[in-house]
């Protein structure tokens, strides 16, 4: 009788999920909202109402950072000299961003993981498309003997591309699912070559140094069919103290770094490794963030080994440095600077461009 009546409880069980996949909305419940409805086939887990809600920065007000507002912080003098030329950020960080990054980074909910990459790589689709709109401009005025170089108009930049993206977007192909899982997947692609630029005044600010350097990049593609094409030699990212990874389990910034370099074809390079545990930056000043992040930074045991390994007899090389959170743009400094330092010291020249999840 016992066994009777477990086998009508299961039937009627299975009987009720059949009825309501039947009866009910299509689709899956969404990750962030929990609303049963038909997901995104671009933002893997979540619905068509949260994908309109995601606070893309779409126009960018700082060349510098990439903010899409007002920057006070650029133009402070101190300021200019920093070693990143150019950050570029995905979405800003809003009520809503904060709470899907927390839930990934705190909380340890993998399933976030697929999403945030997502939204990382068209970032770098959208950054793709502004510095090659710049090479092309650039390029265009050298070919025309112009005295004054074209500059991008800012207003211009869309923030994510459109779905159908223009050659010069090439670097990302369409990104499979199985490509968004594979985080920890590391690349190993040869490097892309650049040809050569003739160094800058070291107070030249940031921006300055990359228009000049888009006007001179690839001289050898004026004379040919090809459009000159901005694309990192390697990707690399912010790491976390041993405390921090043992609390975690995770770099949220590696993971992040390893999916795009996946989707992209890029190589991954693990050049730094932090020296100080350093408490919350949420929680500090921009003043006590800056004096924080001194020293906090090295390079790898074999981390000048890899950027000699990077250098093809071409400079200067390109590393596109990746982090989950922009504030103050204290931490990708440091953090560059160790990077700096190391290729002086071999007398090879580094380009550092930073791409980021979120700015706030």
């Amino acid at each position: 009788m016992f066994n009777w009546l477990s086998n009508m409880a299961n039937h009627v069980q299975h009987m009720t999920r059949y009825l309501h996949q039947l009866l009910g909305p299509p689709g899956a419940n969404c990750l962030t909202c929990g609303t049963r409805a038909v997901l995104s086939t671009l933002y893997p887990g979540i619905c068509s109402r949260c994908v309109e809600q995601i606070p893309w920065i779409r126009s960018i007000r700082c060349l510098r950072c990439g903010r899409g507002v007002g920057c006070p912080d650029c133009a402070r003098t101190h300021m200019q000299n920093r070693s990143y030329l150019c950050n570029r950020s995905a979405v800003q960080y809003n009520a809503l961003m904060k709470e899907w990054i927390g839930m990934y980074k705190f909380r340890g909910h993998e399933r976030y993981a697929p999403l945030l990459t997502a939204l990382l790589i068209r970032a770098f689709q959208a950054m793709i498309e502004e510095m090659n709109a710049t090479l092309a401009k650039e390029t265009q005025a050298l070919v025309a003997h112009s005295a004054t170089p074209a500059h991008k108009s800012v207003d211009g930049f869309v923030h994510p591309p459109h779905l159908h993206t223009s050659a010069s977007a090439y670097a990302c192909l369409p990104v499979p699912s199985a490509s968004l899982h594979a985080l920890d997947a590391h690349t190993t692609v040869d490097a892309h070559v650049h040809s050569s630029t003739q160094p800058m005044d070291n107070h030249t600010p940031a921006i300055s140094r990359f228009h000049y350097r888009a006007a001179t990049h690839r001289p050898s593609s004026l004379s040919g069919p090809k459009k000159p094409q901005w694309r990192p030699d390697a990707i690399t990212y912010v790491p976390v103290s041993g405390e921090r990874l043992a609390e975690r389990g995770f770099n949220q910034a590696e993971r992040l770094a390893a999916g795009l370099a996946t989707a992209c074809r890029l190589p991954i390079v693990d050049l730094l490794q932090r020296q100080i545990n350093t408490t919350k930056q949420s929680f500090k000043s921009r003043s006590e963030r800056i004096e924080t992040m001194k020293n906090a930074f090295s390079i790898q045991s074999d981390g000048l080994y890899i950027i000699e390994e990077l250098y093809r007899g071409i400079e200067p090389i390109q590393i596109l440095l990746i982090d989950d959170i922009y504030t103050t743009g204290s931490t990708l400094d440091a953090c560059g600077q160790v990077i700096l330092e190391v290729a002086r010291s071999i007398s090879i020249s580094v380009e550092i461009y930073t791409l980021t999840l979120a700015r706030s």
